[in-house]
């Protein structure tokens, strides 16, 4: 007879961390080498010396083990700092976005988005996979300024979040200027100028 225990397990062997965490890799260096148009679930599998149906297994294509890769690497270079102030802690993580989007990150940001406005699952797995996480975290930070009384209670945060954000995306795509710091510097203190609380 079944305990419990074995009632509630999974079908299907579980993933390995050191085997996934080797995929992830495989597959971000895959992505700065040839970019998302020309990886392959081959190619993966090949570089991280794994089987195909391994990749399978674990994922229904390459749009997804590559968001995963891609946001694996990345995250942890754009996360939010938590100090007291929630402004210098979204203006500080625009900087670390600036910075990772002058490397290797910002080409391939660039392609996604490119690629996407002609096949609608790319762009569809960037947006939920990446840009929509990404500006949930944000409003957590902007929420949690008008907790401490340092921005206004009745500010749209959809709105601050794009006035924050779409000038980098803007200068990324259009490469008419640098990501720079004195252009982050600009844009935080535009867009958040209306929305603070007089200290």
């Amino acid at each position: 007879m079944d305990t419990p225990a074995q009632k509630k397990r999974p079908r299907g062997r579980p993933r390995c961390d050191a085997s996934r965490t080797q995929i992830l890799e495989a597959t971000n260096a895959l992505l700065e080498e040839v970019g998302y148009a020309r990886l392959t679930m081959e190619g993966i599998a090949a570089r991280a010396g794994v089987s195909k149906a391994t990749l399978y297994r674990w994922w229904p294509g390459k749009g997804a083990v590559a968001m995963e890769a891609f946001m694996d690497a990345t995250k942890p270079r754009i996360d939010f700092p938590h100090t007291d102030s929630a402004v210098a802690d979204v203006t500080a993580q625009m900087h670390l976005l600036a910075a990772a989007y002058r490397g290797a990150t910002g080409r391939l940001v660039r392609e996604l988005i490119g690629l996407g406005q002609g096949d609608p699952q790319t762009l569809a797995a960037f947006v939920e996979s990446y840009l929509l996480p990404r500006r949930a975290a944000a409003k957590d930070v902007l929420r949690r300024g008008i907790a401490q009384g340092e921005l206004r209670p009745d500010i749209n945060l959809e709105l601050l979040v794009d006035a924050l954000y779409a000038p980098i995306f803007h200068r990324l795509l259009l490469q008419h200027g640098p990501l720079d710091d004195a252009f982050i510097r600009g844009i935080a203190a535009s867009a958040f100028a209306p929305a603070l609380l007089p200290r």
